[in-house]
């Protein structure tokens, strides 16, 4: 079946159906542009490669539950758009963790047994220096793990003022 002349709804509407060759059809009329799409935002051919394809396996997955775009063109441009700012997102992600795991690996010392005692003498006579109420949200936040709102809600006060004691 030759499908040239059919329009985007009409070929949307075969996908629909399954047909294969309308799928092929959308792919041959819209890859490249989409491959532009994405190689403009990301800067990198493979990772352009990668996110159309990533774009038409997901149209092929999900043909049967998504409605017919009014232009079909300018919808596969958001999904590859989408796409692409995902992906930032995690090698951003994942570059701050990489940078932080470094930073941390090269600040990190170790301590001795005369240390840590030094250190924990230090800390409760900071914490028994401030005030009950500051010492209680403070405790609350940092060692019971709970939420500013959590925090304000138990102690009967505003979330600005737990704020303020922790600060």
């Amino acid at each position: 079946m030759h499908l040239d002349g059919y329009n985007d709804e009409q070929l949307f509407k075969l996908l629909q159906d399954g047909s294969e060759t309308a799928f092929n059809a959308i792919f041959n009329r819209y890859s490249k542009r989409l491959y532009v799409e994405a190689y403009n935002r990301l800067q990198d051919a493979d990772e352009g490669n990668d996110i159309v394809q990533e774009v038409f396996f997901w149209l092929w997955e999900r043909k049967n539950s998504l409605e017919v775009p009014q232009c079909l063109k300018a919808y596969l441009v958001q999904v590859v758009r989408n796409k692409c700012v995902d992906l930032i997102r995690k090698k951003t992600s994942t570059r701050d963790k990489k940078q932080q795991y470094t930073w941390l690996a090269d600040t990190y010392t170790t301590t001795s047994h005369i240390e840590n005692k030094e250190l924990g003498r230090q800390l409760t006579a900071a914490i028994n220096s401030i005030t009950p109420a500051s010492r209680q949200a403070f405790e609350q936040l940092y060692l019971y793990k709970k939420s500013l709102k959590e925090i304000a809600t138990e102690m009967d006060i505003n979330v600005q003022s737990v704020k303020n004691h922790i600060h």
